[in-house]
């Protein structure tokens, strides 16, 4: 065990302090059945495939960017011998990737925006969570903020108002939350029981969703669990069990559904299936299917972008598939190829909406969503032979 330590937080490059507030708009409803096939809407999908610069480097894991308003995007990744690395899009270019600095790391980035500046959070090799962050200079600043406890899986990062808030999966079967608000750390807090272990593996999901943070995770029994929130009472509702009748195999990523008043979440059963459930306030619709030809071993991602959900899973074949729901119902599944690796992530930059993945062959990338045929513009990429 760890002596107690604290942390201060430093301040690196400006970006936006909007938390990714994911409340969805689209018009109509969302029929919903066992086994639903959704009938066909627009046609419009992600294209493309461009790879974010060339380097000497090779990527494992998942790959995550944040936006700035210094008209800034910020990506983070790890590279297959430990390492963290991160590039920046200016608007017309991309600055090549970087090393930052001697820390190991083992698992994904979790990048946030607080304060105008940017900052993610890595587990490392010694599995300790560390905050990685910039001096005025622009050199790589890592600080310990795990505390008493170890981790073998990647942290979840998110922001509210004026507060970041840290959660993790720790080796002692805990998952953890702490936030940060005036200039120091919280303590650590327990959101499960000793009774009710979580999966040590794998990483909490969290996002904020009406007048609640809703806080996700995997248990060692293989169901999902999750706590919440309250921002009025300033506690926690305690954590539950989400109601199944058959084991999960992936953290769910959740978005809320405004014309509804609904929150969704996508997962994967233990057979890889992609399914969804939904609560509405007051208790979950229960776990079903959506029906495909492909099984998942990986968190979907899921985004609301001009009036339409954006779902994207990573089939274990390693071609990813996207779908979205808007006024005009359900679109098919649309194939948007080969060589994805691990979790694909959707974010919005410049009013544009693009999704980025590691590829199976260790190369950053990243695809433009085309609506009917128009859309995005492509950030251009740029040579780079190494950092």
């Amino acid at each position: 065990m760890k002596a107690s330590a604290i942390h201060q937080f430093s301040y690196p490059n400006p970006l936006s302090t909007r938390r990714s507030f994911l409340v969805l708009a689209a018009g109509g409803s969302v029929a919903l059945a066992t086994g639903l096939r959704f009938g066909a809407a627009a046609q419009s999908t992600y294209e493309g495939g461009e790879q974010i610069n060339s380097t000497t480097a090779s990527f494992e894991g998942g790959t995550y960017a944040v936006a700035a308003d210094d008209g800034y995007l910020y990506q983070y990744a790890t590279s297959a011998d430990g390492y963290a690395y991160y590039n920046a899009y200016d608007g017309e270019s991309w600055q090549g990737w970087t090393q930052a600095g001697e820390q190991t790391v083992g698992w994904d980035p979790a990048p946030v925006a607080y304060d105008g500046k940017s900052h993610a959070y890595y587990t490392g090799g010694d599995e300790y969570i560390y905050q990685l962050s910039y001096d005025s200079y622009g050199d790589a600043q890592w600080e310990d903020v795990s505390g008493d406890y170890t981790y073998q899986a990647a942290p979840y990062a998110t922001t509210w108002q004026d507060s970041v808030y840290l959660y993790a999966t720790a080796t002692d079967g805990y998952v953890y939350h702490k936030g940060y608000t005036g200039g120091t750390w919280g303590e650590w807090q327990a959101l499960n029981e000793a009774d009710a272990p979580a999966k040590g593996d794998s990483k909490p999901y969290s996002v904020s969703w009406g007048d609640h943070e809703n806080t996700f995770w995997l248990g060692d029994d293989g169901y999902v669990y999750w706590n919440r929130y309250n921002y009025a009472d300033g506690a926690w509702t305690g954590a539950k069990q989400i109601p199944s009748d058959y084991q999960i195999k992936t953290v769910p990523y959740a978005v809320g559904y405004a014309p509804e008043e609904s929150l969704y979440a996508y997962s994967a059963n233990a057979d890889g299936a992609p399914i969804y459930n939904t609560f509405d306030g007051s208790g979950w619709s229960g776990w079903e299917p959506i029906e495909a030809s492909w099984t998942t071993s990986y968190q979907p991602s899921a985004y609301y972008h001009e009036d339409y959900q954006h779902v994207v899973y990573v089939a274990d074949g390693g071609n990813a598939y996207y779908k979205q729901y808007g006024a005009d119902g359900w679109s098919d599944w649309q194939d948007l190829g080969g060589n994805y690796g691990y979790d694909a992530y959707q974010y919005e930059y410049d009013g544009n909406l693009y999704l980025t993945y590691t590829g199976q062959d260790g190369g950053i990338y990243y695809k433009a969503y085309l609506a009917d045929g128009a859309g995005a513009v492509d950030p251009e990429p740029t040579e780079d032979d190494g950092y």
